[in-house]
């Protein structure tokens, strides 16, 4: 069983090929923030999240989980197993990455992903979050129960 722990005050992510097992055993939301090590819009999130108040504050709501869209490790996720797509030499996309975060064909980074306790995609948005948007999200996560739950904000 894998559970967040929170040291200082950080929410520590469950790697995405562990978050099945986690959702499983305990059945909640999870946050997926998809990214790459050369982005640097991705790097500065992350950077907000560890100093997010609200977000730290809420973590016990839901899993968070940061994934590398770039990975070559093979990962089951939800019952089926995803891998490494070259598009080039030594340059590509994980498949799984592209399945959650795809909108209209296309992956940007970072890209937020909101699934429920049934691996149901509830909300998807390419881009930074701001202070404001964080909030309304970990708002969102912290009413209970979320399974088939209406997304009902938008992030601007």
């Amino acid at each position: 069983m894998v559970i967040i722990h929170q040291a200082s005050g950080q929410v520590t992510a469950v790697p995405i090929g562990e978050l099945t097992d986690s959702v499983r055993l305990q059945p909640k939301p999870s946050l997926i923030l998809i990214s790459t090590s050369w982005c640097s819009y991705c790097q500065m999130q992350k950077a907000q999240l560890k100093k997010n108040a609200d977000f730290q504050a809420a973590s016990a709501h839901f899993y968070f989980s940061e994934f590398d869209a770039e990975t070559k490790e093979t990962i089951s996720f939800n019952g089926s197993t995803y891998g490494f797509q070259s598009t080039g030499v030594d340059i590509g996309t994980h498949e799984l990455a592209y399945v959650l975060g795809n909108i209209k064909k296309r992956l940007a980074f970072p890209t937020w992903v909101l699934i429920d306790e049934n691996f149901t995609v509830l909300f998807k948005y390419p881009g930074v979050l701001d202070k404001k948007a964080l909030r309304e999200i970990v708002t969102y996560l912290s009413d209970k129960p979320l399974t088939n739950k209406a997304v009902n904000f938008t992030i601007k």
